[in-house]
């Protein structure tokens, strides 16, 4: 025998509207079987509970206990809220750290290959400055194959191959730093110098980062262990190509 059986009571509450069925079923051992399906229940009413279906029955959970799991939620995004927070402040630290001690010190090769160039250099202009420098950067342990003009240790990457990065012109000067002028009409083997730490230094000590009384391009080469910020590296090396 089936019959169709709708009762929905939720605490003596009243419910603005319902929907949904269930159906009863007597088994042979005389038990009652039921199962409700789609039930909802409107808030209209101030009602507490809310009724979600199962299979095998309805279960009741109040609302504040569905409180309690989202303010549990919302506490545990705010703990990895917090240890974001910490670990980007750590990795801050870090980096200044890294660029604090990213200055070459008196035994790295930049900071040799600048004291073998100051300790050679005239007093005024030879003409052979690509000479002179190659030989500094050699001296140090920097392999590569030597050019016949100035420009060409940058157009051609050998500096790039030696282990050097491209940088900035705006960034602070420091030990090892190599500077390439480009070529011109009045100048066609441009130049190549290096920074000993006070002066820039080629085939002479130069009173300042620039041979030539006039304006003309450069650019500044570093040693790329002692890049200040590791991450653009890559850049750099991309716009040495």
């Amino acid at each position: 025998m089936k019959q169709a059986l709708l009762i929905l009571s939720v605490l003596g509450m009243g419910i603005a509207q319902t929907s949904g069925a269930v159906e009863t079923t007597f088994q042979p051992n005389n038990t009652l079987s039921h199962t409700i399906t789609n039930i909802s229940t409107s808030a209209n009413y101030g009602s507490s509970r809310n009724i979600y279906s199962t299979n095998s029955g309805a279960y009741v959970s109040s609302n504040d206990e569905i409180s309690q799991a989202i303010d549990s939620l919302s506490a545990h995004a705010k703990q990895k809220e917090y240890q974001l927070a910490s670990l980007t402040s750590r990795l801050s630290y870090e980096q200044r750290q890294q660029r604090t001690n990213s200055v070459p010190d008196p035994y790295s090769a930049p900071a040799i290959a600048a004291a073998n160039a100051s300790r050679v250099a005239r007093s005024s202009s030879t003409g052979y400055c690509a000479r002179y420098v190659r030989k500094a950067l050699q001296s140090a342990g920097y392999e590569f194959t030597p050019n016949p003009s100035a420009y060409q240790y940058a157009s051609r990457g050998t500096l790039a191959q030696a282990g050097f990065a491209k940088i900035s012109n705006n960034e602070q000067p420091q030990i090892g730093d190599v500077v390439v002028y480009d070529r011109s009409a009045k100048h066609p083997h441009g130049h190549i110098q290096i920074f000993d730490g006070s002066n820039w230094v080629s085939d002479f000590r130069q009173s300042s980062i620039s041979p030539y009384s006039g304006v003309y391009n450069y650019t500044t080469w570093r040693d790329a262990q002692y890049v200040d910020d590791a991450s653009n590296r890559g850049i750099y090396l991309a716009m040495a190509e």
